[in-house]
């Protein structure tokens, strides 16, 4: 579902709000843990972030993960890829790696019918950006050629060494160049589109960069948020989340989000640094921003 196919988000209980969850115990524990925040969605990593290898995940418990996400109408899920992952790197063993490791997580998404597999689009080094696009839309069409449901959404970069996605015309360049358009689109990281020089702080400014991402890129793409604050300023290139409303955005630019009439449905997933220790701080700021309380 993209902007405009559900209601307008003025209230807190009309948001699609959810937080990175830990899968510690298993990974239905994931929505249980979910849900005493209250939240509707979610995201997990379906495997360890930082390990080629992957544990396979049992048919009992998937099973038991699809069952829990039922139960408590979650919907609109998201696994976070392996950093590792380099679709568009020069080194052919990598980038072989990469998508073979993309097509696993893939497929732990059909598995566990998470709906969104979020994506960093890599890097550039030791090649050019256009290189590093031209395989980084192959290695998700791919992908998505050997798989059957999940989507792939394609986060935004702050803009770090020769990280690719930092711009709106790249990201529009990869998609251009996945064959299967109906399962991409975006992931919107708030400290990250700040970090490399939109800004979504300022209300006027705000409009210009979302009519600056419709024209570039459309505003059907953009399937979800990770919602941050960020500790570094404006065009910093350093991707440093902070706590909603403690940063350089602030209250004031998160909620140039969550009241934009255009964005009702699309999931907004928190992922600051105390996690789920502080997800009640985020919330509270949210909804006192909402309520129009200045304290």
């Amino acid at each position: 579902m993209g902007i405009g196919d559900a209601n307008i988000p003025m209230k807190y209980e009309d948001l699609t709000l959810g937080g990175h969850m830990s899968t510690a115990g298993g990974v239905w524990n994931a929505s249980t843990r979910a849900k005493e925040f209250g939240f509707k969605t979610f995201q997990i990593f379906s495997k360890n972030q930082m390990q080629w290898k992957a544990r396979p995940i049992p048919d009992g418990e998937a099973k038991k993960f699809r069952e829990e996400v039922s139960g408590a109408k979650q919907s609109k899920l998201m696994a976070h890829a392996s950093y590792l992952l380099n679709l568009g790197s020069a080194k052919s063993e990598l980038r072989d790696k990469s998508r073979d490791g993309l097509f696993e997580e893939l497929r732990r998404c059909d598995l566990l019918a998470i709906e969104n597999l979020v994506l960093h689009p890599g890097s550039a080094s030791g090649t050019t950006e256009k290189a590093a696009i031209a395989g980084i839309a192959s290695g998700i069409s791919e992908g998505l050629s050997r798989t059957s449901n999940a989507s792939v959404l394609i986060e935004t970069a702050a803009g770090q060494g020769s990280a690719v996605g930092a711009n709106f015309e790249s990201l529009a360049e990869i998609l251009d160049g996945i064959g299967d358009k109906g399962r991409t689109g975006i992931c919107f990281d708030t400290c990250h589109v700040y970090a490399s020089g939109y800004d979504i702080k300022d209300p006027g400014h705000y409009a210009e960069t979302m009519d600056r991402f419709k024209s570039i890129v459309g505003l059907d793409r953009l399937r979800a948020f990770h919602l941050n604050d960020t500790k570094k300023g404006l065009g910093s290139r350093v991707d440093r989340h902070e706590q909603i409303g403690k940063g350089m955005i602030g209250i004031d630019g998160i909620l140039n989000l969550l009241t934009d009439e255009r964005l009702g449905g699309t999931p907004f997933v928190l992922e600051t640094p105390l996690g789920e220790e502080g997800y009640r701080m985020d919330l509270e700021e949210i909804k006192k921003g909402l309520n129009g309380d200045p304290n």
